[in-house]
């Protein structure tokens, strides 16, 4: 690991081209590889996952006609009926809580829970 003379972050290693050099990606020095010191790095190509689209779970109507899901006692809002089916999901980033979702048994409204 070397770093960098100028503002002392890290040196990666990057293809420029043919060549291999040391690049630091907060001020911009390069410092050129030799074919000897060349193999002392692993390189490789950066690939960024775009997703195509976010998107909530929700239960769809075939789900909610098996009635397998887990009922649990909660009002509707919409209808006043005390049972409603539940899920959770995560809709957040991985350290924060499951986002609960209701669908009611009565009246399929659907609402949820942070």
């Amino acid at each position: 690991m070397e770093f960098c003379p100028e503002c002392s972050s890290i040196l990666t290693p990057q293809k420029n081209g043919e060549k291999k050099v040391l690049l630091c990606q907060s001020c911009g020095y390069t410092k050129p590889l030799t074919s000897k010191s060349e193999k002392k790095y692993r390189y490789g190509d950066k690939i960024d996952h775009i997703p195509e689209k976010e998107e909530v779970v929700v239960i769809d109507e075939e789900m909610l006609e098996q009635r397998t899901m887990p009922t649990v006692r909660a009002v509707c809002p919409k209808c006043g009926h005390k049972e409603a089916y539940y899920w959770q999901v995560q809709t957040r980033s991985g350290d924060e809580a499951m986002t609960t979702f209701y669908r009611c048994t009565n009246c399929s409204q659907t609402w949820r829970e942070y």
